[in-house]
C-alpha cells in the first residue's frame, strides 16, 4: 500500500491492533510542501512511478488505485505489464445544474464558475485518461458513473455500523407536536441551507423546526432569508458543535434534511441512516445512492424543488429502523468480487 506519509502513521497504528497478514505500508511524501490545489495530482505521479517499481519488483496481479470523495484524480498509473486495475471508489466534478444556481448567490457563483473551469476541467481530463487505464472504475454514485464509458460499478463511500440508543442530556429535542431536523455541515452555498429554510416556511412542513449545526459564510444570509420569511422563532444555529453532538443529535432527529447541491461525498447520510434517522435529500451525488426507499426521501432537483422537499418532511411521521446496508462487514466479499472477476490488462 502505498500512501502519504501521515496516512501510513494511521494505518500502521491501526494494524498494531488490527493486523492484517501481507500488508505492507510504503509512505510517500512529496519533497515539498503539498497543500496546494494542484499538489495532488503531483503527488500521484510519484506514486505512479513507486508503484511501477514496486510492480517490476513484485509482479502485483492487482493494483487498486483508492481514491475516496472527491479528491485523488490521479495524472498517471502503473501500465507495464499484464496487472488489473481497479481504480475508485471516485468522484468526478458534478456541476450544479443551472436550474439550482440561483441559490448559489454571488460569491457561490463565482465559485461555481471556477469550479468549472478551473481545477474541474483539470480533474475531468485526468478522470477520463485514468478511466480508460482502468480495467474496473468504481464510482461512489450515480452521477459519476453515467458519466464513465469503461465497465463501471456504483459503490458509496460509507462503511458504518447501525447505532440504537437515544441522544445525550441536553438535547432538548421537540415539543409535542413538533417534528425536529437537523442539517449538519459547513455554511456554504453548495450545501443548500437556503433551500432548506425556504421548504420550512412552506405549510406542508409547518410542524418541523430545523436545528443547523456548522459555521461558515452563509450564516447571515441564511439568518436574514429565515426571518424575512417568518421562520426565524423555528430554526436554531448552533456554530460549530463537536461531532459527538451531531451524532447524539441523530438518533433523536425526525429527520436529517441535506438538500446539498453538490454532494462529493456523504458520510452524514450514513451516519443518520446507521442511527435511524430518515434523510431528504436530493437527487444528487453521493446522498441519492445512499437512501433508498422507506428510508426519507431522494427529492428529483428539477421542478419545484422546495416544494418537494417540504412535502418530504410533511410526509415523515416515524423515525426508521438503523440502516445495516452501509455497514463495514461488507467490504470484504466486495473486494474479493473486484479483484477476482476482472480481466487481465496485457
Amino acid at each position: 500500500m502505498v500512501t502519504r506519509g501521515d496516512s501510513a502513521e494511521l494505518i500502521r497504528k491501526e494494524l498494531t491492533a488490527r493486523p492484517v497478514a501481507g500488508l505492507t505500508v510504503v509512505p510517500l511524501d512529496l519533497p515539498w510542501r503539498r497543500d496546494y490545489w494542484w499538489s495532488d495530482s503531483l503527488w500521484f505521479r510519484h506514486a505512479a512511478r513507486r508503484v511501477q517499481r514496486l510492480h517490476d519488483e513484485h509482479d502485483f496481479a492487482v493494483i487498486h488505485h483508492l481514491t475516496v470523495g472527491a479528491r485523488g484524480v490521479p495524472s498517471s498509473t502503473a501500465t507495464k505489464g499484464p496487472v488489473r486495475m481497479i481504480w475508485g471508489p471516485v468522484s468526478l466534478p458534478t456541476p450544479i445544474p443551472l436550474s439550482l444556481t440561483h441559490w448559489l448567490g454571488a460569491g457561490g457563483l463565482t465559485a461555481e464558475l471556477g469550479r468549472r473551469f478551473g481545477a474541474g476541467v483539470t480533474r475531468r481530463i485526468f478522470g477520463r485518461r485514468a478511466a480508460r487505464q482502468a480495467d474496473l472504475v468504481v464510482a461512489q454514485d450515480n452521477d459519476v458513473a453515467s458519466r464513465i464509458d469503461r465497465r463501471v460499478v456504483v459503490e458509496p463511500v460509507a462503511a458504518i455500523r447501525p447505532v440504537t440508543g437515544g441522544g445525550g442530556p441536553g438535547d432538548g429535542f421537540g415539543a409535542v407536536g413538533t417534528s425536529t431536523a437537523v442539517f449538519a455541515g459547513r455554511l456554504v452555498p453548495d450545501k443548500g441551507l437556503l433551500l432548506a429554510i425556504n421548504a420550512l416556511a412552506r405549510p406542508t412542513a409547518s410542524r418541523w423546526e430545523l436545528r443547523v449545526m456548522g459555521d461558515g459564510p452563509d450564516w447571515r444570509r441564511a439568518e436574514r432569508l429565515a426571518e424575512n420569511l417568518g421562520v426565524r422563532d423555528r430554526i436554531e444555529f448552533r456554530g460549530d458543535v463537536p461531532r459527538a453532538q451531531v451524532l447524539s443529535s441523530l438518533l433523536r432527529a425526525d429527520a436529517l434534511l441535506a438538500p446539498w447541491l453538490r454532494a462529493p461525498a456523504a458520510w452524514t447520510i450514513a451516519e443518520a441512516l446507521a442511527r435511524g434517522c430518515p434523510v431528504v435529500c436530493l437527487d444528487r451525488g453521493a446522498p441519492a445512492a445512499l437512501v433508498g426507499p422507506g428510508e426519507g426521501a431522494v427529492v428529483p432537483w428539477r421542478g419545484d424543488v422546495v416544494g418537494a422537499l417540504a412535502d418530504a418532511l410533511g410526509n415523515i411521521t416515524s423515525r426508521i429502523e438503523p440502516v445495516t446496508r452501509w455497514a463495514p462487514d461488507r467490504l470484504p466479499a466486495i473486494l474479493a468480487d473486484w479483484y477476482s472477476t476482472q480481466p487481465a490488462r496485457s
